[in-house]
């Protein structure tokens, strides 16, 4: 049973012509993370070309969130604070005046992603990368695609907050020597439907966004 389709959507240029987007559709209650990357991997196969060697989303912004912890983990030696292993090896943490934290993947100075290959211009950890990479498509989204990738990532975010900051709590070193988690509250992030969740499988889609998104984007089987 197909739980999740991407599927063609026509929006005009700027020159006024129609070029390809896309838009989803979901069927199932149970559709999680994990079905909505698979369908946006069948549509990217049946409807663009390979863009091995292109870095262009390599050079923006790529937040992470909880779910990506495990797959980055594996690329570190053993260590019983996972979170903070990999924010520590790959991440900077941004924490503004409000107390809202910002966690993406470090950048080289030249402004792209740590883990790009820039001889190569590819991604040295393709098989691992985050759910906002995997995510990613270079055309036009619908603004249901767009606010669902918008509100995962910020669940996400949220819940990979609350990970360090208990991770903290339990004994975790500093991130560095300014450590941004000393202007973060426990308080502030509580669990989420993201919580405690190890792959992108365990996450229903449903969990993770508003209500009048999720009934705009069910369809019946």
């Amino acid at each position: 049973m197909t739980k999740v389709a991407i599927i063609p959507l026509l929006v005009p240029d700027v020159f006024g012509e129609d070029s390809l987007g896309c838009d989803i559709e979901v069927y199932s209650d149970d559709a999680t993370l994990a079905d909505l990357l698979a369908a946006q991997e069948r549509f990217a196969a049946a409807h663009l070309e390979d863009c091995r060697g292109c870095d262009a989303c390599c050079q923006e912004r790529a937040p992470l969130i909880a779910a990506d912890i495990p797959a980055l983990y594996a690329l570190l030696p053993p260590s019983p604070y996972p979170a903070t292993s990999v924010c520590a090896a790959f991440a900077d943490i941004a924490v503004d005046k409000h107390g809202a934290a910002d966690i993406c993947l470090r950048r080289h100075k030249s402004g792209a992603c740590c883990q790009l290959d820039t001889q190569r211009h590819i991604c040295r950890e393709h098989s691992r990368r985050p759910f906002v990479c995997r995510s990613h498509f270079c055309l036009p989204r619908s603004d249901a695609l767009a606010s669902l990738r918008e509100q995962v990532i910020n669940m996400g975010e949220n819940a990979l907050v609350s990970l360090l900051l208990a991770e903290k709590a339990n004994g975790a070193p500093p991130l560095s020597d300014d450590d941004p988690l000393k202007r973060l509250y426990a308080e502030d992030y509580n669990e989420n439907p993201m919580s405690g969740r190890r792959n992108y499988a365990q996450i229903r889609i449903c969990d993770c966004i508003d209500r009048q998104l999720w009934q705009y984007i069910k369809k019946e089987g």
